[in-house]
Order: structure tokens, then C-alpha cells, then sequence
């Protein structure tokens, strides 16, 4: 028999139909592994906790482009240093400023309910209390710890004590005050509350881990922040509170850089106001020393003078040619009847008022 008799006398069969006929008895099979795929599946997605990314944008002012403020303190070679996104996003992400973050908001410690499945996170509105530290630069950390609330007797069960409400707890050096929220709903049961009591480190550092900042773009000064949390007003407040307090850090440092430029500026004036004052002294020593006058000021004072004399020696002449007239008037009287010299340039009153008397004589007897 050949080779091509052989494959025409097999019949070719549906390779679909042979999968089919050969795994359709174990069908039971398939469906129980596939539903209890799905179940480990469902349970697993649910225990897992949701996980929000909360999202803003900030934009860094450039400093080569703020005015003539900035140009002034260029000129003087004690401006600030230029703002650079990489610093800006070490800034923001810096320990120092999430831990105000972190006191500001209490932080530090973190409530949460455990159920049957999932662990669930509580914040704001959404939990019982707060545990707020009555000195917040002294918190430590102090582990994980339930706690029941008794509504009714407005008590709080924790660690073997029952503290009343918005009455004062000590977990390990810090002192805690229990701030109950008024809004909870009091008539929920089945609750198991519990509280991580975290140092300020700690809770800076885990926000820190959850908190990404980059720029939108290159050689841009609009940065991308990112922070991950399982409870979205939770990141909400984080960023507003990380901008305000950013903001103040800004304000702050720019008023200490001009509290130094200003104090740099007045001793420099001081410095070079004593310097001038010892160098006119001096030359005052020298002039004087050295019998130096200023020929200038000298001269300008001496033809000043001269002017002023010559002005008065002419209104002096003036007036004596006043005189001169008034007493040739009076020894030709009678030899030049109606001459009468003028009183203009004569300052005497007494003689004034005698030549008035003179000419008012000589006018009545012209008359008689």
C-alpha cells in the first residue's frame, strides 16, 4: 500500500470534535475549578484595601521674573538662590515639612476597624475619635491597640482602662486626649476598633513613601503631586495642608532674606558713612595744617563782596547828591525861586519833614 493510498483511505475527522469527545466527560471538573477560582478570587479582591491616588498641581513662581526686587538683590550679590524644580521636589517631600503636616492634622495616630475580611481604615467623619496629643513635639510611638466605645456610659475602653469621654489617655511618654466625634453614629455595634500609635517619624515617613512629585514637563515649573491613600479625603487634606504650610515656609524664608538684606544694607551705609566722616576730617586736618583754602570759593566770596560795595557806594552817592541838591537849594534861596530838589533820597525824617514845612512856606508865600 502506498503512502498517498493510506491517507486517502483514513477519514479525516473534526480536530474540535475530537477535544470535545475526549475531555466532555470530566465537565464536572471544569466547573468546580472554575468556580472555585472565582471565589478565592472574589474573597481575595475583597480583602484587599482600595487604594485612592489623590492628585494636584504647583506651580514654582520663577525668581528671574519677579520684578525689581530680585534685580536689586542680584545687583548687591545676596539673593536667595534661584528656585530649581529638582530642590523644590526635595522641599515638598522633605521630613521637616510633612511632620508639620502630620502635627497639624494628628497624624500620628490612625484608627481602624477590623472585620471579617478586610481592615478598614477610619478617618474624619467616618471614625469614632481621635487621639489628640496634648504636646505634640514630644510623641512617641506606641504600638497597636482595640478599644471599645460605650455609648451609653460615654466611656472608652482601651488597654484595661476606662477613660471618659474627651478625657485625657498616656500611651508611653505622651498624653493623649480622647476627642470623640459628635456626627459617628452611635448605634452601630459589631465594631472592632483599633489604634497604631506612630512617632512623628514614622508618620512622616509613611506618607512620604506614598506622596510621587514630578514635573508635568521638561524644563517646566508646574510639578505632578501624587499621593496614595486609603481614604481619599484623607490625601485631600494631606496636599492642602503640605501647600499652605509650603507656602508660609516661602514666606517666612523670603522675610528672613530681607531682614538680612536689610541689615547687611544698613551696616554697609554705617561702614562707608564712618569712612567718609574720618576722610573729611582729615582733610579738614590738612587744609588747616597746610594753610590750604579753597581759591574758588575764595574768589567767588571776594567778588561778592566787591559787588555788594560798589551797589552801597553808589546809593550812598546817590544820596549825597540828594544832599548836595537840598543844600544848594537852601543857600541860593531866593536867587532861584521855585527850584525844589527832590525828598525821594532824603532817609532823615527830621529833615524830611523840615524841607515839607520849607516848601509848603515857600509855595504859601509865592501865592500871597
Amino acid at each position: 500500500m502506498s503512502e498517498d493510498q493510506f491517507f486517502k483511505e483514513k477519514p479525516q475527522t473534526n480536530i474540535i470534535a475530537q477535544v470535545v469527545h475526549r475531555y466532555m466527560p470530566f465537565w464536572p471538573v471544569f466547573v468546580l475549578l472554575t468556580v472555585i477560582s472565582l471565589s478565592v478570587a472574589f474573597i481575595y479582591l475583597r480583602a484587599q484595601t482600595r487604594i485612592y491616588v489623590s492628585a494636584a498641581k504647583v506651580l514654582l513662581k520663577d525668581p528671574q521674573k519677579s520684578g525689581s526686587d530680585s534685580k536689586v538683590l542680584d545687583a548687591l550679590n545676596i539673593s536667595s538662590e534661584k528656585k530649581i524644580v529638582e530642590n523644590e521636589i526635595i522641599v515638598l517631600r522633605s521630613t521637616a515639612l510633612i511632620q508639620k503636616v502630620v502635627q497639624d492634622l494628628d497624624l500620628y495616630t490612625t484608627i481602624y476597624n477590623e472585620g471579617n475580611v478586610q481592615t478598614e481604615e477610619l478617618y474624619g467623619d467616618n471614625s469614632p475619635l481621635n487621639f489628640i496629643a496634648l504636646n505634640k513635639d514630644s510623641i512617641t510611638g506606641a504600638g497597636k491597640h482595640f478599644f471599645d466605645i460605650l455609648w451609653d456610659k460615654k466611656l472608652v475602653d482601651i488597654n484595661g482602662e476606662r477613660i471618659p469621654f474627651n478625657g485625657t489617655l498616656r500611651m508611653g511618654t505622651t498624653d493623649y486626649k480622647l476627642l470623640i466625634n459628635p456626627n459617628y453614629n452611635s448605634n452601630v455595634t459589631g465594631k472592632k476598633y483599633f489604634a497604631i500609635f506612630n512617632s512623628l517619624p514614622g508618620a512622616a515617613g509613611g506618607i512620604i513613601g506614598s506622596l510621587s512629585i514630578s514635573p508635568q514637563s521638561y524644563n517646566s515649573t508646574v510639578l505632578d503631586l501624587k499621593i496614595q491613600s486609603p481614604v481619599p479625603a484623607k490625601g485631600i487634606d494631606i496636599l492642602k495642608r503640605l501647600f499652605e504650610i509650603y507656602n508660609i515656609e516661602g514666606i517666612q524664608d523670603k522675610d528672613r532674606i530681607s531682614v538680612g538684606t536689610l541689615a547687611f544694607i544698613d551696616d554697609r551705609l554705617n561702614t562707608v558713612i564712618a569712612q567718609l566722616d574720618s576722610v573729611e576730617i582729615n582733610i579738614q586736618y590738612y587744609k588747616s595744617r597746610q594753610s590750604i583754602t579753597d581759591l574758588g570759593s575764595q574768589a567767588s566770596l571776594y567778588f561778592g563782596n566787591i559787588k555788594s560795595m560798589d551797589e552801597r557806594n553808589s546809593q550812598l552817592e546817590l544820596k549825597m547828591e540828594g544832599l548836595r541838591d537840598v543844600q544848594s537849594y537852601i543857600n541860593s534861596k531866593g536867587r532861584r525861586p521855585g527850584t525844589v530838589p527832590s525828598l525821594s533820597l532824603v532817609n532823615d525824617a527830621t529833615l524830611s519833614g523840615l524841607l515839607s514845612q520849607l516848601y509848603a512856606a515857600e509855595f504859601d508865600l509865592d501865592k500871597a
